[in-house]
C-alpha cells in the first residue's frame, strides 16, 4: 500500500461513497421475491440473509412488505465513508476485537491484539506489537 499523507486521506474520506451496510434475516415467502443485484442474498423458500446499503434495502423491504413476514436488521456503521479492513490478507495475527479500517498496511508477522484501533492511513511494521488499547492512525 501507498503511503498516505493527511491530504490524500482527508480527500478520500471527503470523496468516498457513503454507505450504511446492512445484514438482515428475512422470513415470508422469499422464494416470491426479485432480489435487485445491488442486494446479495442467501435465500431459501421460505427464509434467508441478505446484506447490502441501507439505501437500498429499506424500500426494497418496504415494496415486498405482503411477502416479507419478518425481519431483524443488524449494522455497524451508518454513512461510513472507510469500511473495515479484510483481515484475511494480512500475515500477521490480529485478536478478535481489533477494530481495523481499510487502507492500512500491517507487515509480516505483526501481532495486533483486542481492543487496538487501527485507522486508515496507520502502517504497522513486520514483526511489530500493537497492544490492548492502543490507538493508531
Amino acid at each position: 500500500m501507498a503511503e498516505l499523507d493527511a491530504k490524500s486521506i482527508i480527500e478520500y474520506i471527503g470523496n468516498a461513497p457513503k454507505k450504511t451496510p446492512v445484514k438482515v434475516f428475512i422470513k415470508g415467502e422469499i422464494d416470491r421475491l426479485d432480489f435487485p443485484e445491488e442486494i446479495e442474498n442467501f435465500t431459501e423458500k421460505d427464509f434467508g440473509v441478505i446484506f447490502g446499503d441501507w439505501k437500498d434495502v429499506e424500500p426494497f423491504l418496504k415494496e415486498n412488505k405482503a411477502l416479507i413476514t419478518d425481519y431483524h436488521i443488524e449494522n455497524e456503521a451508518r454513512n461510513s465513508a472507510v469500511p473495515l479492513v479484510d483481515l484475511k490478507k494480512f500475515d500477521a495475527r490480529i485478536e478478535p476485537g481489533a477494530i481495523i479500517r481499510d487502507r492500512v498496511a500491517i507487515g509480516k508477522n505483526a501481532v495486533i491484539m483486542m481492543g487496538a484501533i487501527i485507522n486508515i492511513g496507520a502502517e504497522i511494521g513486520d514483526d511489530t506489537m500493537i497492544d490492548m488499547g492502543t490507538v493508531l492512525g
